[in-house]
């Protein structure tokens, strides 16, 4: 028991005066004595009350006790004794004095002797023994403990300062990098805002700062890559949208053409109108998924070849007041080329606002079966009428709204006298990935075909019911036979989506446990997806995936992972975009985001497919500050193995295993898709003609094309040879500030060869002129899948794919299923820290 325990259990002993009878009859004695007290420390009863001396505290006499049952005349020693413990005052006065006493001596050592000798000689007895025993042990246990204490107060020196130590290093470790990453962020930080406030209250003119700062936010993150983007409000709104393939509204894509300033004044001064120039137009730069920069870089730098990635004639915004001024800095003006091309902006100005917004397409299900058809021009949406230079997002952010309202849209169609307006309720959209689920040829043959245009969130079960519903439909066709022989899955044109998706759509094709992608990244963890599912296409089914140079990111994921796990053969004329970096989506206050690359993806055999590195850009020595793109050298791309041995390569894309040159468009064709006179046809034609069944394009309406398309030549609206127009005027410019000018009439020669070279083409490309011509027309009557439908049926690359998965030898041979090898055991590893985390289904936040 310790000292304070002891003294506790000592002051809390209940002493209870108690009555003993002894003798017999009515000689009995009442004697009272202090059991409780003697009791507890082991000791004899007390036969006399103690000395004050003795005891070093006052014994109150027997009239200050309030507990006393006897006669006040006169107590005995005893009871006065048992009266003074049962007292208030006295135990106050006995705590206090005994801690005083040890206070003042704690090292005493007791002298038993002594003290039994002056209780002798007091005639103390026994409970003098008891109470200095208790003094002695009360000081032994408080000396024991204070020498406890010295000793141990080296051991918490040491410990208090190890402890102490511990706290500075842990403090050390962890904010003086955060320290120095504040540091080092504080000082750009810091210089931006001040110059972004000093030029809010000093510049000469009122500016934009949101603007400037957008400005200065996208140059930033130009001088990275063509992926890295902030998105204002409405962009990540988009995004949103773009990733869900949800969003509450009508069903309707419309377009609409970008007007510059100038032009809307001009128009605005000409109709004796006024129309607001606050809002900005639209441009067209490509989709967020895949930029216009990216697939920009792509085509320069895999010298593509196509003339479908030529650029048409660009033409300035200079106003015709800044010619004076053109003329004195070029000593070379030319004045007649400024005036001709000021001229044709002005008639594609004018022909932009005749044009209006325009639907250009309506999705089945929903504005389609209302009534909407791609041409229609939309005029006004409930009863708000749109002006010249009404920006498409005005149009959409009507036309949108809670779903079950419903909107009235006015429309003009072509061929229908007058305005229509149309009452259309709102739905929760859901955009289809799968445009397209039927057969190649008689269903009893069971060749499937699917096109696949996206990787939104519900891909995966888009696809899954598709591969259902044909293996239903080709049994059932069979008589119960087979089941689905063959699939055709098209990712021409796909420029991806969600990984997650990517990962849904590639479960459904490649076996239980087999690696589809894996990424990693300087700070991203690196993660790897598996399937966990067995496949719902039957190992059986023969399955080819059609590619081009526009399948990218999300459906290369696709095409990698079944190209090398040979579940599949990957039909196309060359390689794929090129596309294996992991963009992350970060929310940003003010319902803002960016988006930026953090990793490069890798198929199941290890090779990342990016086929362009980017370098970063800017600074105060760039001239442009944009980022800096090279491709990926032949000498640089390592070899990789399939699971049955195929050599494939990195660096460059997914190549196709079976090469089909895809048909290539004429320069005449390319020319009239862009400049969209096939639909301005359509729109004529539609005014004096009906459509019947069996549709076609006869020699009689190809007259009538012809006919339309050079009278718009005369009138300035079209230019056939648009793609060689620019190359042309800068030769002959040229050779004008040389002094070349019999070589300058020569060009002029040139240029009217090949507008006769181009007319010929009208005989030489007949077919495929109808054919667009045909697509332009039933476009305005039926809906995207019938038009699907209706082109795959002359399409040469899935003619050549569904013979090559009804040729089971041909298949088999191109797969190399006869030499299976472990793909593992060749499987190049990406460096010597890339420890990929196996787990699977991992839940991040990426976007692709």
């Amino acid at each position: 028991m310790t000292k304070a325990s002891l003294l506790l259990s000592c002051l809390c002993v209940t002493t209870v005066p108690t009555t003993s009878r002894t003798g017999t009859g009515t000689g009995t004695t009442r004697t009272t004595t202090v059991t409780g007290f003697a009791n507890a420390f082991h000791v004899p009863p007390p036969k006399f009350i103690p000395s004050k001396q003795q005891v070093g505290f006052k014994v109150p006499s027997a009239q200050q006790s309030s507990s006393s049952s006897s006669s006040p005349s006169s107590l005995s020693k005893e009871q006065t004794f048992a009266t003074a413990f049962t007292n208030k005052q006295f135990m106050r006065e006995f705590v206090t004095t005994t801690s005083l006493a040890l206070a003042k001596d704690p090292d005493m050592e007791p002298n038993d002797e002594n003290d039994n000798e002056k209780a002798k000689k007091d005639g103390s007895g026994n409970i003098s023994s008891g109470l200095l025993k208790f003094k002695s042990s009360v000081k032994q246990s408080y000396k024991k403990a204070l020498t406890k204490f010295i000793n141990i107060i080296p051991t918490l020196k040491v410990a208090f300062t190890s402890f102490t130590v511990g706290i500075i290093l842990t403090f050390t470790l962890i904010f003086v990098p955060v320290y120095n990453s504040v540091d080092k962020m504080s000082e750009p930080v810091t210089l931006f805002e001040t110059i972004l406030a000093d030029l809010d209250q000093g510049y000469v003119d009122a500016v934009d700062t949101k603007k400037l700062f957008e400005t200065g936010v996208s140059a930033m993150l130009n001088s990275l890559d063509p992926y890295t983007e902030f998105e204002g409000r409405q962009e990540a709104k988009d995004m949103t949208e773009g990733i869900s393939g949800k969003y509450a509204g009508v069903g309707l894509v419309i377009s609409g053409a970008s007007l510059p300033q100038n032009a809307l004044e001009q128009i605005s001064r000409s109709k004796g109108s006024a129309i607001d120039m606050s809002s900005p137009t639209q441009q067209q730069q490509g989709s967020k998924i895949l930029p216009k920069g990216a697939m920009d870089d792509n085509a320069r730098l895999l010298n593509d070849d196509d003339l479908s990635s030529s650029s048409l004639l660009r033409f300035d915004d200079d106003d015709l007041e800044m010619m004076a001024g053109m003329e004195e800095d070029d000593e070379d003006f030319d004045r007649e080329d400024f005036v001709r091309r000021r001229m044709e902006e002005k008639r594609a100005t004018r022909k932009a606002y005749e044009k209006g917004i325009r639907v250009v397409n309506a999705f089945e299900g929903y504005a389609f079966d209302a009534g909407m058809r791609p041409g229609d021009k939309i005029v006004a949406v409930d009863g708000w009428r749109i002006d010249p230079g009404t920006p498409v997002e005005a149009v959409r952010a009507r036309l949108r709204g809670e779903p079950g309202t419903s909107v009235d849209i006015t429309i003009e169609r072509d061929g229908v006298e007058g305005e229509n307006t149309l009452s259309i309720p709102r739905n929760v959209i859901q955009v289809r990935d799968v445009k397209l689920t039927t057969f190649i040829g008689k269903p009893e043959d069971g060749i499937g075909y699917i096109q696949l245009s996206g990787f939104a969130a519900n891909a995966g079960n888009e696809v899954r019911r598709s591969i259902f519903a044909l293996q239903q439909a080709a049994e059932e066709a069979s008589g119960g036979e087979h089941s689905l022989q063959g699939l055709v899955l098209d990712l021409r044109g796909n420029p991806g989506g969600l990984l997650t998706s990517a990962v849904d759509v590639s479960s459904l094709l490649v076996p239980k446990g087999s690696e589809i992608v894996s990424a990693k990244g300087r700070g991203f963890p690196g993660v790897s997806y598996r399937s966990r599912v067995d496949p719902i296409l039957d190992p059986k089914t023969k399955l080819a995936v059609l590619i081009n140079d526009s399948t990218a990111s999300a459906a290369e994921i696709v095409s990698g992972a079944v190209q090398d796990l040979d579940v599949g053969v990957i039909v196309g004329s060359g390689r794929s975009f090129g596309k294996g970096l992991v963009q992350n989506v970060e929310e940003l206050p003010f319902d803002t985001a960016l988006k930026f690359t953090v990793a490069k993806y890798y198929t199941p055999s290890g090779r990342c497919i990016q086929s362009t590195n980017y370098k970063e850009g800017g600074g105060l020595g760039s001239s442009d500050g944009k980022y800096q793109a090279s491709k990926v050298a032949e000498k640089d791309k390592k070899l990789f193995y399939t699971t049955n041995g195929r050599e494939v390569k990195d660096g460059g894309g997914i190549l196709a295993d079976y090469k089909v040159p895809a048909p290539k468009a004429s320069a005449l064709e390319v020319t009239l898709l862009r400049s969209g006179i096939i639909s301005d046809f359509a729109s004529e034609w539609s005014k004096s003609h009906q459509i019947t069944n069996n549709f076609e394009v006869d020699d009689a309406t190809y007259r009538d094309f012809q006919n339309f398309v050079m009278q718009k030549q005369k009138e300035g609206d079209i230019k056939l040879d648009a793609l060689y127009a620019r190359p042309i005027e800068d030769l002959k410019k040229a050779l004008t500030i040389s002094g070349y000018q019999g070589s300058s009439k020569e060009v002029d020669q040139l240029r009217a060869n090949i507008m006769s070279e181009m007319r010929k083409d009208f005989d030489k490309y007949r077919k495929d002129i109808k054919e667009d011509i045909g697509v332009g027309i039933l476009s305005r009557y039926l809906p995207e899948s019938m038009l699907i439908e209706r082109s795959i049926k002359s399409d040469v690359q899935v003619a050549a794919a569904a013979n090559l998965v009804s040729n089971e030898g041909k298949f088999n041979a191109l797969l190399a299923r006869e030499n299976t090898v472990d793909a593992n055991n060749n499987k190049i590893a990406l460096s010597e820290d890339d420890n990929f985390d196996k787990d699977t289904g991992a839940k991040l936040s990426l976007k692709w």
